[in-house]
């Protein structure tokens, strides 16, 4: 033990004493903090290389978690967009009714007395369900715009925007049919 532990300062005679003996300790002490230091160090060394660790499988599940989201955004917005579009085209085929009923129907509303001189029906390619129809009828008058708005009122379809002209034995008449589900 004198070996491990001695004393700091050794007696002189008729100089000083030596040192206390509680002073032995100072020894020990750094005996102990020195290994206590290199099992700090191992301890706060290890715990570092453990929390890279973590932080870089934490950051690679970050970007696959980001990738993911992207992925799926990208996802979202095709369907939205395809949803978009079959939507449009939905209401286009919808708004976009046939006309050869209408036309047939014109045609038996005529009295004997009238006869169609001109019919157009023209089709808004932006609002599908909007006709514009313009039709001349010589003979019949306003009688005849009548029974025939009826007929075309009986196959659900309203005017917006009606003109009716009349001329010396001829009647023009424009306006826009709107089909109306009742």
């Amino acid at each position: 033990m004198d070996n491990i532990i001695h004393d700091l300062k050794t007696e002189r005679q008729n100089v000083s004493e030596g040192l206390p003996p509680s002073f032995k300790l100072v020894p020990v002490a750094f005996y102990v903090v020195s290994v206590a230091t290199v099992f700090l160090s191992l301890y706060f060394y290890l715990s570092k290389k453990a929390y890279e660790t973590s932080e870089t499988s934490l950051r690679e599940r970050l970007t696959q978690a980001e990738n993911q989201q992207s992925n799926f955004l990208a996802q979202q917005e095709d369907v939205s967009s395809n949803a978009k579009r079959a939507e449009g085209i939905a209401k286009w085929l919808e708004g976009s009714r046939p006309l050869q009923p209408v036309t047939a129907v014109i045609g038996r509303s005529m009295s004997k007395e009238s006869t169609i001189a001109e019919l157009s029906l023209d089709r808004n390619p932006e609002i599908p369900a909007h006709t514009f129809m313009q039709l001349k009828i010589d003979g019949g008058g306003s009688q005849q715009v009548e029974a025939t708005l009826n007929a075309i009122y009986a196959l659900n379809f309203q005017t917006y925007s009606a003109q009716q002209v009349k001329g010396k034995n001829s009647t023009d008449f424009q306006a826009t049919l709107i089909y109306s589900d009742r």
